[in-house]
C-alpha cells in the first residue's frame, strides 16, 4: 500500500462506491431522493437553503412594518398608524395559510407606515411655521412698573 490513493486491504467504502452494500439492501433505492415525499432535507451541495415552499413568505418584513407603525404610535404619538399596525399583525398571522393576502397587507401596512410619517412631518412643519411650538408662557414686564 502506497500513500496516497491506496486503501488498506479489506476495506470498503461506507460513501456509496460500488461494493459496500453486498446484499443489495439499497439497490432498490438508488437514485431516489428520500426526502422527495415530505419537501425536506439537505438539498444539493452549494445551493443556498431555504426553509419554505414556493407558496410560503418570511415574516420579516410584516413583523418589521409592525414594529415601524407601533414606534410610530410610541415615539410620534401619530394615531394615524394605528391601522398599519392592524394590518401588519394580520399580515404576520397569513404568512403561512395565506401567503398571497399577507404579501398585499404587507404592503398596506407599509404604505400606511409611510402616509402617517410623512403627515407627522407636515404636522410638525406647519405648526413650526404657524407658531404653535414657540412658548408663549414669557410675559414682558417694563423694569419700572413698580
Amino acid at each position: 500500500m502506497s500513500g496516497y490513493g491506496g486503501q488498506p486491504p479489506g476495506w470498503r467504502d461506507p460513501y456509496g462506491r460500488p461494493g459496500w452494500d453486498p446484499q443489495g439492501d439499497y439497490a432498490q433505492h438508488a437514485g431516489q431522493d428520500p426526502y422527495a415525499q415530505r419537501g425536506h432535507g439537505y438539498g444539493p451541495l452549494g445551493a443556498p437553503q431555504s426553509h419554505m415552499s414556493a407558496g410560503h413568505m418570511s415574516t420579516g418584513p410584516a413583523i418589521a412594518a409592525l414594529v415601524c407603525n407601533v414606534l410610530l404610535v410610541l415615539f410620534c404619538c401619530n394615531p394615524l398608524a394605528i391601522p398599519g399596525i392592524v394590518t401588519s399583525a394580520m399580515a404576520t398571522s397569513r404568512t403561512s395559510t395565506n401567503p398571497e393576502s399577507a404579501r398585499r397587507l404587507m404592503v398596506w401596512s407599509w404604505v400606511i407606515c409611510g402616509v402617517s410619517f410623512v403627515l407627522g412631518i407636515a404636522a410638525f412643519v406647519i405648526l413650526a411655521l404657524l407658531g404653535g411650538l414657540s412658548d408663549h408662557t414669557a410675559t414682558s414686564t417694563p423694569a419700572n412698573s413698580f
